[in-house]
């Protein structure tokens, strides 16, 4: 799971079965009550039908908790991004479209320079699997690869120094 991209809490399959079952229990819990002492059947449908409301709204509550847990550190995140970028050095942001291949030693990436709009291929360093597709980046650029006026280097390489801080990408 990419810890840069916020998790969803809704999906097509859980409101599904969220209306289903919230239905049926919805009519068969009150059908029982009503019908005491109602049939073995009404009674075994309205126990399941009241066990799957009870299941899917604890899946429910599992997906909300992780969103908001997501957003929180992703805030706190942000946070140290941006203190980041008052440190006084010069930093840029670059975000992290994909990732080809990852390596002990860092990884193989397509990047976008977000100032410029620019994407090209990079070398990160850093422990492998650090970084996600859709990780903002705040980097130092390092001079002897990028010269003003001059073409961009056809890879660039961010060395494990360099990079600031991360966030994940603003939605």
């Amino acid at each position: 799971m990419n810890p840069m991209i916020k998790p969803t809490v809704v999906s097509s399959h859980l409101l599904g079965w969220s209306v289903l079952v919230g239905v049926c229990a919805l009519y068969l819990v009150p059908a029982t009550i009503a019908n005491w002492p109602a049939p073995a059947w009404l009674t075994t449908l309205a126990s399941l039908a009241l066990v799957a409301a009870l299941l899917l709204a604890s899946r429910w509550a599992v997906k909300v908790r992780r969103a908001k847990r997501w957003t929180v550190n992703a805030q706190r995140m942000w946070q140290a991004f941006e203190e980041a970028k008052v440190t006084g050095t010069t930093t840029t942001e670059v975000t992290v479209l994909s990732v080809q291949e990852v390596q002990p030693t860092g990884a193989w990436v397509t990047i976008r320079w977000d100032r410029f709009g620019y994407q090209q291929p990079a070398w990160i360093e850093g422990a492998g699997g650090t970084y996600w597709p859709g990780s903002v980046l705040l980097i130092t650029p390092d001079p002897t690869q990028v010269h003003v006026g001059e073409p961009w280097p056809p890879t660039y390489r961010i060395a494990q120094g360099d990079c600031r801080a991360v966030a994940p990408m603003r939605h």
